[in-house]
């Protein structure tokens, strides 16, 4: 093992790297009867500090978002949802780019079409850069 002083530089390089890394891009899709209209948190304001927003931008290797114990990956996963997914979020309360998810919902299957009310009870935190505003086609 490295003495202390031998480790920091790449820690330093490990955070620009993270700080250099691109911005999720904001999905604009429809699915179903679901139009998606882009990333959520740069459109929350002032006012009621509850939001609604789906889960989108999970189209990668694992293809749904992880609701952690705290925000950061370093935390435990709580539960694995897919797209469409409806959280209710306290959007004044963020820490970096994590928002704190009250719990989640569903609507829709995952392909958009509509479905009764499935409740999924989660409370954690969540990654701003997959939550998108989304409205009914």
């Amino acid at each position: 093992m490295r003495p202390k002083w031998q480790r920091w530089p790449r820690r330093v390089a490990i955070a620009l790297g993270l700080l250099a890394a691109p911005a999720a891009i904001a999905e604009q899709r429809i699915y179903g009867e679901v139009r998606l209209e882009g990333l959520a948190h740069p459109t929350w304001g002032a006012g009621d500090p509850l939001a609604t927003p789906v889960v989108c931008n999970v189209n990668g290797p694992d293809g749904w978002l992880a609701v952690r114990s705290g925000p950061g990956t370093q935390h435990e996963i709580r539960r694995k949802l897919k797209r469409l997914v409806i959280f209710e979020v306290n959007k004044d309360e963020r820490v970096g780019p994590w928002v704190k998810v009250w719990t989640a919902y569903r609507l829709t299957d995952e392909n958009g079409r509509r479905i009764a009310r499935k409740s999924l009870h989660v409370e954690g935190w969540a990654h701003t850069g997959y939550l998108c505003n989304w409205r009914w086609r």
